[in-house]
């Protein structure tokens, strides 16, 4: 073997076409990963908590009357850091009570029901369940409420608000409905040079595609180049 020659053995140069298709493939490939890795990051959750005073509310209704005794606790929310245009978001609120809410000091017999209930809004999203959610209280002490929001408007930030209440009811009747805290989380919109997430979504996917096919190609090219140089 002449000094000069390469060794059949030595990797091969790329070829013209070779560089531009592996080139291609890189492009589309870090293309994919850059919008995927910027759509993942904003769902990275913060999460807040506040603190319940303990308090306690009278209650008439008629003859009859109640103190409704609503104990220390905390409530804790877990929201994304950013809204993404076009995209499902998850908020979860988490309600932990020192104690269970209670009815004392009644006269007469009352026959009421209570219920936490928490409500969410944000301005610029549609929201689901957009009604506020109650839960009947009895001996609990943990709580837990779960929304799913879709931003729709292109807003600097979202005024966002969550309210958790005390509910009496008697039958199909509301007695008593009291603000126990009232929440403020603002959140930031996102949207990929002003477009939503499920065009960037798509293009991604697209670009994910066809980066793996020439990626595939490339590769074949380089397994029959080395099966050629290895005849010769």
């Amino acid at each position: 073997m002449k000094p000069n020659q390469p060794s059949k053995t030595d990797p091969q140069p790329f070829t013209t076409a070779e560089k531009i298709l592996a080139g291609s493939t890189a492009l589309f490939l870090l293309a994919s990963l850059l919008v995927f890795g910027w759509y993942g990051s904003t769902f990275l959750h913060v999460r807040q908590t506040s603190e319940i005073h303990a308090r306690d509310l009278v209650i008439s209704s008629g003859d009859q009357s109640c103190t409704l005794s609503i104990p220390a606790g905390k409530l804790r929310i877990s929201r994304p850091t950013q809204a993404v245009i076009g995209a499902n978001s998850k908020l979860d609120a988490r309600v932990e009570l020192d104690e269970p809410l209670r009815f004392i000091n009644c006269t007469g017999m009352p026959n009421w029901n209570i219920l936490l209930e928490a409500q969410t809004s944000l301005i610029g999203a549609n929201v689901k369940p957009n009604a506020s959610i109650r839960q009947p209280v009895f001996d609990r002490l943990e709580f837990s409420y779960n929304w799913v929001f879709t931003p729709e408007e292109a807003v600097e930030t979202y005024q966002s608000h969550l309210w958790l209440r005390a509910v009496v009811t008697e039958k199909d009747k509301t007695i008593e409905n009291w603000n126990i805290l009232i929440r403020e989380f603002p959140m930031k919109n996102t949207a990929l040079f002003g477009q939503p997430a499920i065009i960037w979504l798509f293009g991604a996917g697209f670009s994910l595609l066809l980066g793996s096919l020439l990626l595939v190609l490339l590769l074949q090219k380089r397994g029959q180049d080395r099966g050629q140089d290895r005849k010769n």
